[in-house]
């Protein structure tokens, strides 16, 4: 994969992410961050979204022919991603008021990323049987105010999904990435 290219597809995911929480910009994230990643704690989106570009400022800048710098940024700049990213989905499920039931999904963040993204595909076949469960729930139940209810976890759920699969599609492009600069 070319400089150029790496660069456009991480533009797009940063832009992407810029979409989503652009709302979100003035609320401070209450997470610790590794202080290789960002400069500061508790700071607002907005913030962190500076320092993402910073560093792919910098990888633009970067020479091509020094790869062992590209690299470095490029690697740099993933992670941060991904970190802030998990942060906003943390943050988001804290202000719908779901709370984990076990402490297991607590660690998955810590595991190294081919073991994260194995569990990131066992959560989402759990969410998958979690919805058809609740859909079967709702198509049986007569009562419209328990429908109502079921269609609301039907909603959550799926909200869930959603968050699962931008997890293991951004673990996966990160684990291809890290493939290609492991051959080279």
């Amino acid at each position: 994969m070319k400089k150029t290219e790496l660069i456009r597809i991480l533009t797009n995911k940063i832009t992407q992410l810029d979409h989503k929480q652009r709302t979100a910009t003035e609320q401070p994230l209450k997470t610790r961050f590794a202080p290789h990643l960002f400069s500061e704690n508790n700071q607002v989106f907005s913030f962190y979204f500076q320092e993402l570009k910073q560093t792919l400022t910098q990888l633009e800048n970067a020479p091509e022919t020094d790869i062992a710098l590209c690299a470095f940024f490029a690697e740099k700049l993933l992670s941060q991603y991904v970190a802030l990213s998990e942060a906003l989905t943390h943050t988001q499920i804290k202000t719908e008021t779901f709370t984990p039931t076990n402490k297991a999904t607590h660690h998955v963040h810590q595991l190294p990323p081919r073991e994260r993204l194995e569990k990131y595909y066992e959560a989402l076949q759990a969410l998958n049987e979690k919805l058809m469960s609740l859909q079967d729930s709702q198509q049986k139940t007569q009562a419209e105010q328990e429908k109502k209810l079921l269609g609301q976890k039907i909603q959550l759920t799926q909200q869930r999904k959603a968050k699962c699969l931008v997890a293991i599609e951004t673990l996966e492009e990160y684990l291809v990435f890290k493939n290609t600069q492991d051959k080279k």
